[in-house]
């Protein structure tokens, strides 16, 4: 019983320092300029997903006759039918960039696999970047089909006085999906930690797998979101 005891205390006591294995590791600082392990993190993937492109998008043929060809084929066809779903025929238009971002999440996602990698997504700056990018691109969509006259003229519709509601709800939505996505990894790290900390043998491993679903789906949900923004602003 003394050991069971015993074993819970060491455990309580590690959890304080839980909030310490989220921060980022601090390269380099000067004034307001900093290198981040979060920095880094972004970085190597940005690289390994731009050798990535260039490896599977070389030397394309109009008829697919290599594997490669077909891995990208499919992954294109992916987006766009995903796309599809909720904007029609104008899916032909923004599946690329909204695609493009749901692999750049679920990549950021997923860095922790890799030993002394963090995970860009547990830190909000990197989030509400993403949220902000996504929000002004859905805007830029938006203006350029229906023309900044009647762009404007949703934000009184259907009278003057939901202007300022109007208004608050677009503000809102960048802020709302990065929080989204924030809270589900950082919260997807924090209970890792304690997992590790309380059962540090074969529970982890599941732990970690059902970790990497939550990563996939958060990835999903915040390129579905902005695909539904899209949506709503065209209609």
């Amino acid at each position: 019983m003394n050991i069971i005891v015993d074993y819970l205390k060491g455990i309580i006591e590690e959890l304080p320092d839980l909030l310490d294995t989220t921060k980022p590791i601090i390269f380099y600082e000067n004034w307001n300029f900093r290198i981040s392990s979060t920095i880094t993190t972004t970085w190597f993937m940005m690289l390994l997903l731009f050798i990535f492109v260039i490896i599977i998008t070389s030397k394309l043929e109009r008829i697919s006759n290599t594997r490669r060809q077909a891995i990208a084929e499919k992954i294109t066809l992916f987006f766009y039918d995903f796309v599809y779903e909720v904007l029609g025929e104008k899916a032909k238009k923004v599946y690329g960039i909204l695609g493009s971002i749901f692999i750049t999440i679920l990549l950021m996602n997923f860095m922790w696999v890799l030993p002394t990698l963090t995970t860009p997504t547990a830190s909000f700056s990197t989030t509400f970047a993403l949220g902000i990018i996504g929000f002004l691109y859905s805007q830029y969509i938006i203006i350029k089909e229906k023309n900044i006259f009647k762009y404007l003229k949703g934000y009184v519709e259907p009278n003057a006085f939901m202007l300022v509601g109007n208004l608050t709800s677009i503000v809102a939505r960048p802020l709302s999906i990065s929080m989204r996505l924030f809270g589900n990894m950082f919260a997807g790290k924090i209970l890792d930690s304690i997992v590790m900390i309380a059962i540090p043998l074969l529970v982890p491993i599941a732990f970690n797998t059902l970790s990497i679903l939550v990563g996939a789906i958060q990835a999903y949900v915040f390129t579905l979101l902005l695909t539904m923004y899209i949506s709503e602003g065209l209609e």
